[in-house]
């Protein structure tokens, strides 16, 4: 198979990544988590009060204690909207398949980390100002060679070429635009315009360390809980979905750089390359 063969399979993986990433919390840009892309209305459902988080008096110390659940995720979307980098760890189930994400991400849109998508293995991501480089591992370039429908000979040999390899392209190349888009900072952390007046504050508890208020609300999944951060900036530390869709998000990090460097002694192949097809080069 030619290089320029190879060099085709690997650009049409942008639509394999599109798949990935369509699945990811925020990809609709207007929430901090995996529920809020799909709100519900203001008014629940027959005037239905979502059930609270915990019973018991609340111990949360502050003033966020003081503030309703809708004032403390308007607080926080807030917050979230002037972050200018966090650590994304996310977990989410939906249409029987399960997609993993561990980001940094920062507002200049660099970022660094790797997402495994159910029965299509695993892909790194490095993407910097002008490039991006992303690693599939075997099980990723075989889900890769099955949508394309490739033969078992040649699949074998773009495993053998590309599996746990670098590869670059530049952030000009249109191909890289759906692969970008998950280093979006901003559609994690943009916040709906406001939150539902029935979100209703519940007990503190720790996450990471961390003492947060939790805020549970109604979403068209089921049922979202938001754990904000009880001192300090009121971050979202972290958030769940229950229901028809089930996952979680978490943040950390916050405003820590990232490191958008490739590893010492990374083996890269450049796609503008490959996709000039070298003459006579074969695998």
């Amino acid at each position: 198979m030619r290089s320029r063969t190879i060099g085709a399979s690997v650009l049409a993986t942008t639509a394999l990544f599109g798949l990935t990433t369509g699945c990811l919390p925020g990809g609709g840009g207007k929430a901090a988590d995996i529920g809020r892309a799909a709100r519900a209305a203001e008014q629940a459902p027959g005037g239905a009060t979502p059930s609270p988080t915990a019973k018991g008096k609340d111990k949360s110390t502050g003033v966020l204690a003081d503030l309703s659940g809708a004032e403390i995720l308007s607080q926080s979307y807030e917050a979230m909207r002037k972050v200018e980098s966090a650590h994304v760890v996310a977990k989410m189930h939906d249409d029987a398949r399960q997609v993993e994400f561990d980001l940094s991400l920062d507002r200049k849109n660099d970022c660094n980390g790797a997402i495994r998508y159910e029965g299509m293995g695993k892909v790194d991501l490095i993407k910097s100002t002008d490039l991006m480089h992303f690693k599939g591992d075997a099980d990723y370039w075989r889900a890769v060679a099955a949508k394309k429908h490739t033969p078992k000979k040649q699949t074998d040999a773009m495993v053998t070429m590309l599996a746990d390899r670098w590869l670059k392209m530049p952030l000009s190349d249109p191909e890289a635009t759906s692969i970008a888009h998950v280093c979006d900072l901003g559609k994690l952390t943009g916040g709906a315009s406001k939150p539902s007046p029935l979100a209703r504050k519940g007990e503190t508890v720790a996450i990471d360390g961390k003492q947060a208020l939790t805020i549970t609300s109604a979403a068209k999944e089921g049922t979202e809980i938001d754990y904000i951060a009880a001192q300090g900036t009121p971050y979202l530390l972290k958030s769940t979905i229950s229901g028809d869709a089930s996952g979680e998000i978490l943040f950390s990090a916050f405003g820590a750089p990232v490191d958008t460097a490739l590893p010492e002694g990374a083996d890269v192949l450049d796609l503008s390359k490959l996709r000039g097809g070298a003459p006579g080069e074969s695998v």
